[in-house]
């Protein structure tokens, strides 16, 4: 039998509450929380370079654990980011989707399993703590003229 020699951040807590340890749980919201999801849809048309779009509201302590985009349409050389009025590429880098009907999960290692700590309200552009507003950003060129921008955010909240 093979035992594990180390662990997960979350796993080194569990494992360590043994012998007279004080215990120490992993917050609920990135161990054992339910999933939830947010799905945001956004009619391309023609949208400039520069183009903030609010796509999400996610409460402050969600944890991402997914973004899913899909496109009917390619976005030909038009990039999208997905972040906040305070970064707009907090939660994916810019990319372009040139690929039609097909599911791409996307994001940043550092954001994705973080729980949110600060939000920004993305009408005002003010720092908000019971919320995250989550923009999608446009870059590069215009979006299509016409067309379907599916983006699905699945998060975790206890």
């Amino acid at each position: 039998m093979t035992t594990a020699s180390s662990y997960s951040t979350q796993m080194a807590l569990l494992t360590g509450n043994a012998g007279g340890a004080i215990q120490n749980l992993p917050a609920v919201n990135v161990c054992g929380a339910r999933e939830r999801i947010f799905v945001a849809n956004i009619a391309l048309a023609a949208q400039a370079s520069g183009s903030v779009i609010g796509v999400a509201r996610l409460p402050v302590q969600s944890v991402i654990t997914g973004i899913t985009v899909i496109t009917d349409t390619s976005l030909g050389t038009a990039t999208i980011s997905l972040g906040d009025t305070n970064n707009a590429t907090l939660y994916t880098a810019a990319q372009t989707l040139t690929s039609a009907q097909t599911p791409t999960r996307v994001g940043l290692a550092a954001t994705h399993g973080a729980p949110i700590t600060t939000g920004y309200d993305c009408t005002t552009g003010k720092a908000n703590y019971a919320y995250e507003d989550i923009v999608l950003t446009v870059g590069t060129a215009a979006l299509p003229g016409s067309g379907n921008l599916l983006v699905i955010l699945e998060y975790a909240l206890d």
